[in-house]
């Protein structure tokens, strides 16, 4: 039998561009428009300008929410309820570290390097418990649950948790989110249940995606030349682990090598005229991705045009993520302006855009996907031509996207669709 014991708990426009029909664009960058043969008689230019942010190189970022973490977790509770009720269960178990993060509303599971000692979380929809090695439940109600109304059921590390799950499950009938005895498997359940993210996680998102736009802009604005990728992506490291924030993933690609590699890692060649970056990062439990590119002068030619094409592509895109469009009509019409931008087939190299959330990749967003948007849900749009990229996470309104990783100080290009205008981080020259 495991041991127990109650842990201390208290109160600590509509859519511009639903249609696959082509939309006409146009784009500035600096105080000197670029002529574009393909604009049509009607496009107007919006007027060029460099759009900057204040620097916040030395700022914390914090939640700004009326939103309560513990009334969060009551709400969670409740809708795991509701999910018992539906498949006849009497107890839920969470093993998955992205579900464990979901219900506790952010507590993220670290120093734990044996998967098999991973805590778990089980809920019956009027309590919920904390299951935990002895070694680590003191640590988890200190760091990531106190005062939420966790409990807690206990087992000695020598022991294993195989006969406490035992005798949690015996004479009950158990949902769990992955394979476990004679549980029922609710996995996709959850994770379409976790998909649409509450006012506190919204929250909580934009301040993790304003530390993830420090961390690589900043890192742009100090790099010299002959650094390397390796000294870049340590950079970015460091910069979101002095936030709290932990690195989930860290890109950086030297003068033109993410033309041979879009999903590229970091590696010793020096950086001498440009850098791409791109890194993903979790903090309260949530995912963000972005990327962002300086170049040492004036960017040549091919990456320029590269990056343009990016920036109307990811235009195009921003101006369909509404509630109820359609992703599969979404990724068409952005293959319609890589076309037309000189780029045809760049869709096919690399994903172009995925729902993110607890999971750094909720659901990968294919000409297949068929299932509309909702509003609240996370997306990452990622499309790239060639060496340049233009990542970055929002979050779907009822008022359109909000970008969950805003640029900070950094040179934005303006572009124009169907009288909206929207802004991409451009090329940072130094």
């Amino acid at each position: 039998m495991g041991l127990m014991r109650k842990a201390e708990s208290g109160d600590a426009t509509r859519n511009l561009f639903r249609s696959a029909s082509p939309a006409w664009y146009t784009y500035t960058r600096r105080f000197d428009p670029i002529p574009l043969p393909w604009l049509t008689k009607d496009s107007t230019l919006v007027p060029a300008e460099t759009l900057l942010r204040p620097s916040t190189e030395t700022s914390d970022f914090q939640l700004q929410t009326v939103s309560d973490r513990r009334a969060d977790v009551d709400a969670k509770t409740t809708r795991a309820a509701a999910l018992l009720q539906a498949v006849g269960c009497e107890g839920l178990l969470l093993f998955e570290p992205e579900n464990f993060a979901w219900l506790t509303s952010g507590a993220t599971v670290r120093g734990l390097p044996d998967p098999a000692s991973a805590p778990a979380i089980y809920c019956n929809g009027d309590g919920r418990w904390l299951i935990a090695r002895n070694v680590d439940s003191q640590r988890l109600f200190d760091e990531e649950l106190d005062g939420l109304g966790f409990q807690l059921k206990e087992w000695p590390w020598h022991w294993g948790q195989e006969q406490l799950l035992a005798d949690l499950c015996q004479n009950r009938r158990v949902a769990s989110d992955r394979p476990c005895d004679a549980c029922r498997v609710v996995a996709d359940d959850l994770r379409r249940l976790r998909r649409a993210l509450s006012p506190y996680e919204q929250a909580c998102l934009l301040t993790l995606g304003q530390t993830l736009s420090h961390a690589l802009e900043a890192t742009c604005r100090d790099l010299d030349v002959n650094d390397t990728e390796r000294e870049a992506a340590g950079r970015v490291g460091h910069r979101l682990m002095h936030r709290g924030a932990l690195p989930v993933y860290v890109g950086a690609a030297a003068d033109g090598r993410s033309r041979a590699y879009r999903r590229f890692g970091f590696t010793s060649t020096p950086i001498r005229r440009y850098v791409v970056l791109t890194a993903t990062a979790r903090k309260y439990g949530l995912c963000a991705t972005a990327s962002r590119a300086v170049n040492f002068g004036a960017p040549d030619e091919e990456f320029q045009k590269e990056h343009n094409a990016v920036c109307r592509v990811s235009a195009s895109f921003l101006a369909s993520t509404w509630p109820d469009a359609v992703p599969r009509e979404i990724l068409t019409a952005g293959r319609r302006i890589y076309l037309i931008s000189g780029f045809e087939h760049e869709w096919l190299l690399a994903p172009q855009g995925w729902l993110t959330g607890r999971a750094p990749v909720e659901e990968l967003l294919t000409p297949q996907t068929e299932e509309l948007f909702q509003a609240g849900w996370a997306v990452t749009w990622s499309p790239s031509a060639g060496a340049a990229s233009g990542c970055d996470t929002f979050l779907i309104t009822d008022n359109g996207p909000e970008e969950m990783t805003p640029s900070e100080a950094w040179p934005l290009k303006r572009i124009k669709i169907q009288g909206a205008e929207f802004t991409r981080p451009d090329v940072l020259q130094r």
